[in-house]
């Protein structure tokens, strides 16, 4: 399997691109603006879980995002993960970290699945962790932006199924990843699909989320 964060990394060395956040040549995110980047622990609940995020989707949080998700500079999925580890709350020590999935079309657009980049990214630097993809895309699905409370529930309804095959259990705190958290309908999905398997979720990590 090719390693396209690593592919990413060779072409920012031959093809130096602008930072996305003050444009200036060398690489996606510039020392300066990487040292800068404003981040604070962010909790949330859902479905009875507690989450966090390491910073609110602001302008500059959605560049990194997008970038990744709608350019395909897979090299920022680094820096999310290492701040994300830098914030990493002690209940989710040596955690079992479970990408959320893309939708179904969304990965052929894309080539990649930026959650799946991101646990493998968190797993490289929290030793005793471990990436198991648990749930997989049950069938097709809108994107999110722009539904009402009722139409989300509706795109979301039965849009996980659990993937355990080989899965003997485990004593690490689940810990369901994503990019973003926006209304938190999407983790309260994958969440319920997990625990009408029979697991406990302990928690949920994005890297930014939106709102209070």
């Amino acid at each position: 399997m090719i390693d396209t964060c690593l592919v990413s990394k060779l072409l920012d060395l031959l093809l130096p691109t602008p930072c996305i956040i003050c444009s200036i040549n060398g690489a996606p995110i510039c020392k300066s603006c990487a040292s800068q980047f404003e981040t604070q622990q962010l909790s949330f609940e859902i479905a009875g879980a507690m989450g966090f995020a390491v910073t609110k989707y602001n302008d500059q949080s959605a560049r990194i995002v997008n970038s990744v998700k709608e350019t395909g500079i897979t090299s920022l999925v680094p820096f999310m993960a290492r701040e994300m580890i830098c914030n990493w709350p002690t209940s989710f020590q040596s955690p079992l970290i479970v990408p959320l999935p893309s939708s179904p079309s969304n990965n052929r657009k894309r080539g990649f699945s930026q959650t799946l980049l991101l646990a493998r990214e968190l797993s490289k630097g929290m030793p005793g962790s471990k990436v198991r993809p648990l749930l997989r895309s049950k069938r097709a699905r809108q994107d999110q932006v722009g539904l009402s409370a009722e139409e989300r529930k509706i795109n979301l309804s039965e849009a996980f199924a659990p993937d355990l095959r080989g899965f003997r259990g485990d004593d690490r705190p689940l810990v369901i990843v994503d990019d973003v958290c926006t209304t938190g309908a999407t983790l309260a999905e994958a969440s319920s699909t997990l625990r009408q398997a029979g697991l406990i979720v302990a928690g949920f990590a994005v890297f930014a989320k939106s709102g209070g």
